[in-house]
């Protein structure tokens, strides 16, 4: 088991002790006051609009033994003496410290993901397989940032291996977190035009996405090797890293053949026969990594497979929700990028004698490229045999006037400014047996639209 206390945390980290004990222990640590729970530490950490360090109060009340805040000039502590409050210029700052000495301490080992998309159903299951041998410390949700990845850390017990996913939207973030993770073997599943709005090319992309090594000492890099970027990576990236590929059309280290690819997938992956995934053929990407994975760290050949079919859906990501008259709703409102959307159509092209309908939202950040890829996925929605479209959003407009150009019944397509004024048109749409996907970034709100629909037509 590995504690630490605030002793360790004040040699480890720019801060000073205002009351309380070095000897407390620090327990989980929190951001947000409200999810503060009874013997947690409190980081009140300075947003764009709030400071949080003015939330200590109510830290207290929820249960904190401790609080790192910066400088508050009218800290009321009257009341508190059996509390710890720790005075730091920037509470971000020493929990990313404190995090990283955290780490310092494990002597398992420590898997990083990153990528355009698919990091966190490759995360969901590798850490499926892992967990058939070993004690599993896994991200949860998408705490993958730059407080996401600490407090992942923080949680840290007694387990033996950990799954941390690496999020970023910027230049400098990945190499920040892998400075604290310390990968021992990391991944990247691909890289895409997410984000291009910020980095403004696909090779700064590619940059960014391999800043994820920038931690590691040694160890084991694998890649997407039918990936167009990933495969252009030097084999000699830095003394003491191994590459190893995965792929399907690619030559690669690790490859998957022989797929008969439906709802439930088959393939095999070099010799080893009868491996099955949920969500068809894509979803072999994420099975690869975990396989490899599974390999390396000894676990048994048979739980791997086992761990591989039985990995499930994430909440919003292709979720098949059933509704009235045997209507099927696709839920891939996670978020959206080009081969996400990509991605989801063939999903639905799958349904056959099926009317099938999608509903898509914009596709954010990405800057000069917003047009051009929107454009994109007009011509998959053609290819995919999609009979009706409902765009939702500034930037999805695109798709509707590119679709008029491919000469696309007028009738089979709509536009809405947002998802509230689709609902009434959504529900009168929807017939028997229709097939509806309902995707965009998270920003745009289509969750609620999913959440609506169900609670009208919900079965």
């Amino acid at each position: 088991m590995i504690k630490i206390t605030v002793g360790d945390l004040l040699k480890n980290c720019k801060a000073k002790l205002l009351i309380g004990s070095e000897k407390t222990e620090i327990n989980e640590c929190f951001i947000n006051s409200k999810d503060v729970t009874y013997g947690g530490c409190f980081f009140g950490i300075k947003g764009k609009k709030v400071n949080g360090s003015l939330f200590y109060k109510q830290a207290f009340s929820n249960g904190a033994n401790v609080c790192v805040l910066n400088k508050i000039y009218d800290l009321d502590l009257k009341g508190y003496d059996d509390k710890t409050v720790i005075i730091a210029d920037d509470p971000l700052e020493v929990l990313q410290s404190l995090a990283l000495y955290k780490r310092s301490l494990f002597n398992g080992t420590v898997i990083a993901i990153t990528g355009s998309v698919g990091k966190t159903t490759t995360k969901e299951m590798v850490a499926n397989v892992l967990s058939k041998k070993y004690k599993v410390l896994k991200t949860i949700s998408n705490q993958n940032s730059q407080i996401g990845l600490p407090l992942t850390i923080l949680r840290l017990k007694d387990e033996d291996v950990m799954v941390l996913e690496l999020g970023m939207n910027h230049k400098g973030e990945l190499h920040n977190l892998s400075l604290i993770a310390k990968p021992d073997i990391s991944i990247i599943t691909n890289v895409y035009e997410s984000h291009i709005g910020n980095l403004g090319s696909l090779e700064n992309i590619l940059k960014a996405k391999l800043e994820i090594i920038d931690g590691m000492d040694n160890g084991i890099l694998i890649i997407n090797n039918d990936n167009d970027m990933l495969k252009k990576i030097n084999p000699n990236l830095k003394n003491h890293i191994n590459l190893t590929t995965y792929g399907i059309s690619c030559l690669s280290d690790y490859m998957a053949t022989d797929i008969i690819d439906d709802k439930i997938t088959s393939f095999r992956i070099n010799d080893v026969e009868n491996l099955y995934v949920n969500g068809g053929k894509t979803f072999i990407y994420n099975a690869l990594p975990a396989f490899i994975i599974g390999k390396l760290l000894k676990v048994d050949e048979k739980d791997i497979k086992d761990a591989i079919a039985s990995s499930v859906m994430l909440d919003h990501r292709l979720n098949s929700v059933s509704l009235k008259n045997n209507i099927t709703l696709i839920d891939d409102t996670y978020n959206a990028s080009f081969e996400s959307v990509k991605v989801a159509l063939q999903y639905v092209s799958k349904f056959d004698n099926k009317r099938k309908i999608a509903i898509l939202a914009d596709i954010l950040e990405l800057g000069k490229q917003t047009k051009k890829i929107h454009q994109k996925i007009a011509d998959e929605l053609v290819k995919n045999n999609i009979d009706f479209v409902i765009t939702i959003g500034k930037y999805s407009k695109i798709i509707k006037h590119k679709l008029k150009h491919l000469r696309i019944k007028k009738a089979n397509l709509k536009h809405f400014k947002n998802e509230q004024k689709a609902r009434k048109y959504v529900k009168e749409l929807l017939k028997e047996d229709d097939v509806i996907l309902i995707k965009g970034s998270n920003k745009t709100g289509l969750i609620n639209l999913v959440e609506y629909l169900k609670e009208e037509l919900g079965s």
